[in-house]
């Protein structure tokens, strides 16, 4: 049964460099659609999707210094991997967990403000080409932007369409 969820662990790496106890946050892409009104001949307006907005994730890394930075060859443009890994348990004790795989480019490296007493933090803000997620070893969201897979939830959105149009 589905319950409340509970984080303990995160892990992550980023170009296969480990940054566990560096993670402070992350933030998963937002699956969003753009729409527009149907109106033909109705009084109540429908709304109808008509493509996905472009997927975008952010990573917040405490202690990030230039040898960090400068082991994962990570620049502005440059493909990246990224792999965050968070799990806990629910409130009926059971363990779980879920896989984030984002493939993309370094959108920008922002170091933050430098404020006395404060931990420097560096904010890695991506575009992202391949988006994963696997929800305790399910795949939930699987997204290629090049070859238009679209699984949303477990249902291959785009499948019908592709495969119409002779796509794999």
């Amino acid at each position: 049964m589905f319950t409340n969820r509970v984080r303990q662990a995160i892990a992550a790496t980023l170009q296969g460099l480990p940054l566990s106890a560096t993670v402070n946050e992350f933030t998963p892409p937002k699956i969003e659609f753009e729409v527009e009104p149907m109106t033909g001949g109705r009084f109540i307006v429908e709304e109808m999707v008509k493509s996905g907005k472009v997927l975008g994730a952010k990573l917040v890394l405490q202690g990030a210094g230039p040898e960090i930075m400068l082991a994962l060859g990570v620049k502005m443009g440059e493909d990246i991997l990224l792999n965050v890994r968070e799990a806990g348990q629910d409130q009926d004790g059971n363990t779980w967990f879920t896989y984030h795989t984002v493939g993309g480019k370094l959108k920008s490296l922002d170091a933050g403000v430098v404020k006395m007493g404060d931990k420097p933090t560096t904010t890695l803000d991506l575009s992202c080409r391949t988006y994963t997620r696997l929800e305790n070893g399910i795949p939930v969201i699987d997204i290629d932007v090049r070859t238009q897979k679209f699984m949303l939830n477990g249902v291959d959105i785009l499948g019908d369409a592709r495969r119409a149009v002779l796509l794999p």
